[in-house]
């Protein structure tokens, strides 16, 4: 027996989703209201993604790797590596500066529910591992291209800078502040400096 074809875009379902969630968290986001915002029956949620928690993981991980690949791919650009480590650094302190700046979805998740949700602290602590080791690569390149130090460790210091983009997206949530931001941001780009 043929089973029933699915009457809508699981893709842009979850997309949907993703955007809920990251508006308003997982806890205050309702069954009803989440279904009304995906367009989608109960039952539908239920057959293709599980529950709502299922949902929030799966959620999760494709903001995750789409945050990655597009950290990824400005790290990987032509050209100074540290240039685009610096790029990206201002990218995300002039991001916490807006006023109607809504914070990274991820990070929203682990302040809201990771510390008593371990499929979530697994979720966000191997995307955050991800996006430090992707750090880490281009502070390698810096290295090799002359731009840094022979002497920086890099795996502290990555760890450091996505620290402070960790910093950008719960400041920019909290205060937004374009002083306080530019002052953090200075701070981080002094580990930055080219040898002399």
């Amino acid at each position: 027996m043929v089973g029933r074809k699915r009457e809508f875009d699981r893709e842009e379902a979850l997309e949907k989703a993703m955007e809920l969630f990251w508006a308003k968290g997982y806890n205050a986001v309702g069954l009803s209201e989440l279904l009304q915002h995906m367009g989608i029956q109960r039952q539908s949620l239920y057959n293709t993604f599980g529950c709502k928690h299922a949902l929030f993981l799966e959620a999760i991980q494709h903001y995750g790797k789409t945050t990655i690949c597009r950290i990824e791919a400005q790290l990987n650009q032509p050209g100074s590596p540290l240039e685009n480590l610096q790029r990206v650094l201002r990218k995300a302190a002039a991001d916490a500066a807006c006023p109607q700046y809504r914070g990274c979805f991820v990070v929203n998740a682990m302040i809201e529910l990771a510390p008593h949700d371990p499929e979530v602290a697994r979720i966000v602590r191997g995307l955050a591992q991800q996006i430090e080791q992707t750090i880490e690569g281009t502070l390698n390149r810096a290295i090799a291209a002359q731009e840094l130090s022979a002497e920086i460790q890099t795996r502290p210091v990555a760890s450091f800078l996505y620290h402070v983009i960790l910093g950008f997206n719960v400041r920019g949530r909290l205060c937004p502040s374009q002083t306080c931001v530019d002052e953090i941001l200075q701070m981080a780009l002094t580990v930055l400096k080219s040898p002399s």
